[in-house]
């Protein structure tokens, strides 16, 4: 290929041929800096060539039937030997005999990795999700501890454990449940149902009698708790319009609406929950400070008042009274209040009973109001 044609060519073709001829640094190399290199190349391939066919050119010999004694035959024709100029440039480009390509090796999860383990981790506020790996011979242990009693397996179950604020030890719990594992399934999503809770997930082997034996055992995970916090307190304290102005950001009840709009429908959303359970008391209006009556219209004026907030949480399916009111629990077992603070000294029991009625608790805060 001549030089002409060299410099038509596509550069990454150059690229392309100085590499199959082991020439380094061809990617910084210009085009005609590549063009340069291959006709270099393509001139010591032509001196090479030139060399062999006279290397391998045989003598001719004069063919007669009959040759005398005395005729002459012609003396061989001489090899020609490269000189150091013809070594060099066979030499200059050399770079040695590229090494054999191996293609690398696709990486691939096991199948195992021979433990005897289950991990649990949260999906929402109701799921949570569990994925094991048990051996065959951690299996065949457990039963045949169920075989030396006497018993049968029946079925691999997962047992869930409600373990909120506890320390687990495997029978403590606040309340479980099972599901039957079919087929061969190492994960499963698990609807726990209660958001805001702790849980505990054991795998293992249910026998005729209903024991149960533990092949393994998970680690703790809480579900986050479903809607706004129940915690009020001075950290989360803000001025009025910066609420409303947040609460507006962050999508409230319905985006572009205004902030009277905004108001009325966090209003009503309140009210349905402070007079949950039949609750009729003294309940704020949850309105902005307006003027009261009688007061002269001036330029510059001032309100303020005070509201209280009585929150807590039992057992989801105990009975609990507020100044012996019944309140309804949430699933969770929460329950919140708000009254009006008016000056003076309130007292405010709240008694919760358990649902077999041997339980009883009770908790009384006393708050004092005085404004000078």
């Amino acid at each position: 290929m001549d030089r002409e044609k060299l410099k038509k060519t596509k550069k990454d073709k150059l690229i392309m041929l100085a590499r199959k001829s082991n020439v380094r640094g061809v990617n910084l190399m210009s085009k005609e800096r590549l063009v340069d290199v291959l006709m270099r190349l393509n001139a010591k391939k032509e001196k090479v060539k030139k060399f062999l066919r006279i290397k391998s050119k045989p003598a001719k010999v004069e063919s007669r039937t009959k040759i005398s004694a005395k005729a002459k035959i012609p003396a061989a024709v001489p090899v020609q030997e490269p000189n150091e100029e013809q070594k060099a440039v066979g030499t200059k480009y050399y770079v040695g005999t590229a090494p054999e390509y191996k293609k690398p090796e696709e990486f691939t999860f096991p199948q195992g990795y021979g433990d005897n383990k289950i991990v649990v981790m949260i999906r929402d506020p109701w799921w949570i999700f569990a994925y094991w790996e048990i051996t065959h011979q951690r299996e065949n242990e457990v039963r045949s501890v169920i075989g030396h009693k006497g018993l049968a397996p029946v079925k691999s179950i997962l047992r869930v454990y409600d373990v909120t604020d506890i320390a687990f030890d495997g029978k403590n719990a606040h309340k479980s449940f099972d599901i039957d594992l079919a087929g061969l399934a190492t994960s499963w999503y698990i609807n726990v149902g209660t958001p805001n809770r702790a849980w505990v997930v054991d795998i293992g082997i249910l026998a005729s009698n209903n024991e149960f034996f533990v092949l393994a055992r998970s680690n703790v995970v809480r579900t986050p708790r479903f809607g706004m916090s129940e915690i009020v307190d001075e950290e989360w304290m803000c001025q009025e319009d910066e609420y409303w102005k947040i609460f507006g950001l962050s999508g409230g009840f319905g985006m572009g609406k205004t902030s009277l709009a905004m108001k009325d429908m966090f209003k009503k959303r309140l009210m349905e929950q402070v007079t949950s359970g039949g609750w009729s008391g003294s309940v704020s209006s949850f309105s902005s400070p307006t003027k009261k009556k009688g007061l002269k219209k001036k330029g510059f004026w001032l309100v303020v008042d005070c509201e209280l907030i009585v929150y807590g949480q039992t057992e989801p399916d105990a009975k609990v009274t507020m100044q012996g009111m019944p309140l309804q629990l949430k699933k969770d077992g929460s329950f919140s209040m708000r009254f009006a603070l008016p000056d003076g000294k309130q007292e405010i029991p709240v008694i919760a009973t358990s649902f077999d009625g041997d339980d009883t608790r009770s908790i009384t805060p006393i708050v004092t109001r005085r404004t000078v």
